[in-house]
């Protein structure tokens, strides 16, 4: 809600949705989509307050919206944030929900400052260093495939 009201997804993106996050004290957002949320029509006796919202930079400030709008509620936004927490060195494996992985024997996208990792020269070693970095004895394996829409490399890391 903004000012008790919903907001609409006109021109809403990842951006948009990013600096709404870092503005509830989040992260960034894990994700966000429209529609229905309430059961029971209490969704239609809430105003629409916000739509429009246009973000060109990672500062809520910068980004222009309107108070006036063109929606219906099925159009209001849903959104999940997420706050990341980084191991050392910047690395990070989340999960196919996009939550840090921080139990052993989990398979996660491998993640350095909030990027994913290519698999070029990645191997057994590199794998291993950036487990231990990550808190773990080692790596128990890798490999490389789609994850969250990614070629990238899985890894699973663990801690005998």
């Amino acid at each position: 809600l903004w000012n008790d009201g919903t907001v609409c997804d006109d021109n809403f993106n990842k951006q948009t949705s990013d600096n709404i996050c870092k503005e509830l004290g989040f992260d960034k957002s894990a994700s966000w989509s429209s529609g229905y949320v309430l059961e029971n029509a209490a969704q239609d006796e809430i105003s629409i307050n916000l739509d429009d919202i246009v973000c060109e930079t990672d500062n809520w400030e910068d980004c222009t919206y309107s108070t006036d709008h063109n929606c219906n509620h099925g159009e209001d936004v849903k959104l999940t944030c997420r706050r990341v927490q980084w191991g050392t060195e910047g690395f990070a494996l989340i999960d196919e929900n996009e939550s840090v992985v921080t139990e052993p024997n989990v398979v996660g996208l491998l993640l350095w400052n909030d990027g994913t990792v290519c698999d070029d020269n990645f191997d057994d070693n590199i794998a291993d260093n950036i487990c231990r970095e990550l808190g773990f004895n080692k790596s128990a394996s890798w490999s490389s495939g789609y994850m969250l829409d990614s070629e990238n490399p899985r890894c699973t890391f663990y801690q005998p």
